[in-house]
């Protein structure tokens, strides 16, 4: 059984790595799918999809609550609200299962789906993909003595889920250390990288065959969630200085009000708002740089590694990453980005100047994001690491470890 509060149809970053997760494992296991129904940014772009079709389709079985609108609110209400977004996957999660798998970005989804383990006398298994909780510290958690306690006191709940879990997953190398640091125990703990999907891979391959053509004004893109660790404000900056090219700015956030007001008055920034897939993918194609930033934290340093880079590496477009640690690592590997100090708009604006006025460089570092991504990043492939690893932990000749 797994929990979840993104899947598709919906194309938002934890829907595309459960998707691959529930079909990689129903071809070893009997899966049920435990979420909601499509809500990201909004229920109305799923209007005219049928849910029962959809999910007939797929080799699981999926149950489903009311949707939920991730961004609506402040802090404090949208706590509230994702507490009772786990309450409801947890009601929602009938019949038995010899496993639990809760997924995050919703914290709370793992001291539910634990809950949900432990009433069916099933193992439990945390698969985090951001360490939300370490966000919040990194935000407020100096900014008053009663919120450095609400910190701690988040930090501590969240360490007694880990410490009772069967198996804890890290979306990446810095996730699982820092669970570890935390209190899960090393030999409970393993690494499923992100990665792109094999459908994904072909349709961005079939829809963006290869570089645009050279024109007089180069297009810039950010394609993602518009949110406080973005901090795209430094974008908006180097578009006021780059009159010479366009920025197309993609996607919903709580971020997006005042990512418009910075934008007041620029004539060569838009913001179309989400995108269906298919217009992300004619976005990509006619771009000539694809963007992409994260804050300055350590938390955020040690752990994260923006989705979205896989699919601009599958694009075959240079990608400027403004951000430090571990994705930073990565690009370098993958020698496809220009990559400078975040929140630095002056850096960014030159980085963005240079690919502009050389094709031959936006080709190369192109060619290579592209040879990288479909050599290491099928994440069909890396789920098989936890469809084995769940085999070879709690199944032994078809029955239960216990």
């Amino acid at each position: 059984m797994i929990m979840t509060q993104f899947f598709p149809p919906e194309t938002y970053a934890g829907a595309n790595r459960i998707g691959p997760m529930a079909a990689v494992l129903a071809g070893r296991f009997e899966v049920t799918v435990v979420t909601v129904k499509p809500g990201y940014p909004s229920p109305e772009y799923y209007a005219g999809v049928s849910l029962e079709e959809h999910d007939a389709a797929l080799p699981c079985r999926v149950l489903r609550a009311a949707p939920f609108r991730p961004h609506r609110g402040g802090m404090v209400f949208r706590t509230l609200r994702e507490h009772a977004l786990a309450a409801r996957l947890a009601l929602r999660a009938a019949g038995p299962a010899d496993v639990v798998i809760a997924s995050s970005p919703s914290m709370f989804l793992g001291p539910a789906g634990l809950a949900v383990a432990r009433a069916k006398r099933a193992r439990f298994v945390w698969d985090v993909r951001d360490i939300t909780w370490g966000y919040a510290r990194d935000i407020v958690g100096r900014a008053s003595p009663a919120m450095a306690a609400a910190s701690w006191a988040l930090q501590e709940y969240m360490r007694r889920v880990l410490v009772r879990a069967d198996l804890v997953v890290g979306a990446s190398e810095g996730i699982t250390r820092m669970l570890v640091e935390s209190g899960a125990e090393p030999e409970r703990a393993v690494t499923v990288p992100n990665g792109i999907s094999e459908g994904m891979l072909k349709e961005i391959l079939r829809s963006v065959p290869g570089p645009p053509e050279t024109k007089p004004r180069p297009l810039v893109a950010y394609a993602g969630l518009i949110g406080y660790n973005q901090h795209l404000e430094a974008l908006v900056e180097a578009a006021r200085a780059l009159p010479g090219a366009d920025f197309v700015i993609a996607g919903e956030g709580p971020e997006l009000p005042l990512l418009r007001r910075k934008a007041r008055g620029l004539g060569n920034v838009s913001f179309p708002g989400y995108l269906r897939r298919e217009e992300v993918l004619g976005l990509y194609r006619r771009s000539d740089v694809l963007f992409a930033q994260a804050r300055d934290t350590p938390v955020i340093n040690a752990t994260m590694v923006p989705v979205k880079l896989f699919e601009y590496m599958a694009a075959g477009r240079p990608v400027v990453y403004a951000g430090r640690g571990i994705a930073v690592g990565l690009l370098r590997r993958a020698g496809c980005a220009i990559t400078v100090p975040p929140e630095d708009p002056a850096t960014l604006r030159n980085a963005i100047g240079l690919l502009s006025r050389e094709p031959g460089l936006r080709r190369e570092l192109g060619r290579r994001g592209r040879e990288f991504v479909c050599a290491n990043c099928c994440r069909e492939t890396l789920m098989e690491e936890l469809s084995l690893a769940l085999e070879e932990r709690f199944f032994r000749r078809g029955a239960v470890v216990v």
